[in-house]
């Protein structure tokens, strides 16, 4: 009995929660990546809100898309207050968040002793305490890599017993090493996906498949996936107003917003509204320009087909950051308010010279995450010793004590 265990376990359970999209998508790059580079391995994909009870998902989901959506200013003051202590030591409120986790997150913790993966990938933050816990107590066999998938390390990303952190810049770096998180255990990746996004785009082709006119340009525009943030109704008939351009909507899974794009006098002659799709690198490809909201995921996606991308108002906390860097770095503009995202777009498709600068930039972000991460995971199951590099309480002792990084021996 426990040799078959053992035997049907998979080699790499990845960990997300489904708040927002970016986070699964980053774990299916990644499970993509792997097949192409070793068939052999055996991955799982765990949601972690589907393990919690109804009422901590209804909180923890809920509230975030809530506050996201209506509440921006109300969001940012609690990302801000969260983002805290800047070192090792946890405080209070935070061994007391962690407290209720742990307890709410028990059946994860039970089916992940069950199954006893040679590795687990945490793509979101929620389960990765309680991942760092167990193998502090342990836990046989469980060791943990984590993706940070913003351009900025929030507070709650912070965990013992993470093996290997693979993050989108210097900066997060930064960050980290002030958690007591030794350098040598951070890899500058970037922020993965799927392959896909790095090959060349047939725009006759995707135009004609899209039923998309063959010489206007592409504006495609996208305020969220699972839920949106923007009047995208509006920004979309007001861009169509003011240019040339066909307009293509990306209304994820609201099936509200679809709806009403559907019945506008535009559709279809100038506007194209898109449910959910995994063909959304074809759109990008023959787009001239991308109004996105500066989530992670998506605009590291634009960055690896290098895209021009005008960014909606950020909500406070990662989203600016995001923001922050694209803009500094030459590969978006921000727009605050609609009457400036058409302004801006319009502006832009007259200046095809700053258009391609855009594109250039973008291009130069690029790095290839999903390579250099699923090549990490690969010596890992191929190499299963390992380095006692576990962390140890500084000061307070107990479960939820302040870690110290060390490096592996």
């Amino acid at each position: 009995m426990e040799s078959d265990l053992i035997a049907n376990s998979p080699d790499v359970v990845f960990v997300s929660s489904s708040v927002g999209a970016g986070h699964h998508q980053a774990a299916a790059a990644l499970m993509a990546a792997l097949e192409q580079r070793d068939p052999s391995v055996r991955v799982e994909f765990v949601d972690a809100l589907e393990f919690v009870p109804w009422w901590f998902r209804l909180i923890y989901a809920g509230g975030y898309k809530t506050l996201v959506t209506k509440f921006h200013r109300l969001y940012g003051l609690g990302y801000r207050f969260n983002n805290r202590p800047k070192t090792a030591r946890r405080k209070l409120g935070e061994r007391l968040r962690l407290r209720l986790e742990w307890r709410c997150l028990g059946r994860l913790r039970r089916y992940l002793l069950d199954r006893r993966p040679v590795l687990i990938m945490a793509t979101h933050y929620l389960a990765m305490p309680m991942i760092g816990r167990l193998i502090r107590q342990g836990a046989e066999g469980l060791r943990m890599l984590t993706v940070v998938t913003d351009n900025e390390a929030h507070r709650f990303w912070y965990s013992e017993n993470v093996e290997q952190w693979f993050v989108a810049t210097e900066q997060v770096r930064s960050e980290l090493c002030a958690w007591d998180v030794g350098p040598e255990r951070i890899t500058v990746s970037g922020i993965p996906v799927h392959a896909k996004w790095t090959n060349p785009t047939d725009e006759a082709k995707v135009r004609r498949d899209w039923s998309l006119p063959a010489d206007a340009p592409v504006v495609l525009l996208s305020g969220g996936a699972y839920f949106t943030v923007g009047p995208i109704e509006r920004i979309a008939r007001e861009i169509i107003a003011a240019t040339d351009a066909h307009v293509v909507v990306l209304a994820g899974s609201n099936k509200k917003l679809l709806a009403s794009l559907s019945r506008l006098p535009e559709t279809p002659k100038r506007l194209t509204p898109v449910p959910m799709t995994d063909r959304l690198n074809e759109l990008v490809g023959v787009a001239r320009i991308i109004v996105t909201k500066a989530g992670g995921l998506f605009t590291s996606e634009c960055v690896a087909k290098g895209a021009a991308m005008v960014l909606t108002k950020p909500v406070p906390g990662q989203e600016a950051a995001n923001a922050e860097l694209l803009v500094r770095e030459g590969a978006a503009v921000i727009a605050p308010t609609t009457d400036k995202v058409v302004a801006q777009v319009r502006r832009l498709l007259e200046s095809p010279a700053e258009v391609e600068a855009l594109q250039a930039n973008a291009r130069r972000l690029y790095k290839p995450a999903a390579e250099t991460i699923v090549s990490a995971i690969l010596r890992i199951i191929h190499n299963p010793g390992r380095a006692d590099f576990h962390q140890r309480p500084a000061g307070r002792a107990g479960p939820d004590a302040p870690p110290t990084a060390h490096a592996p021996s």
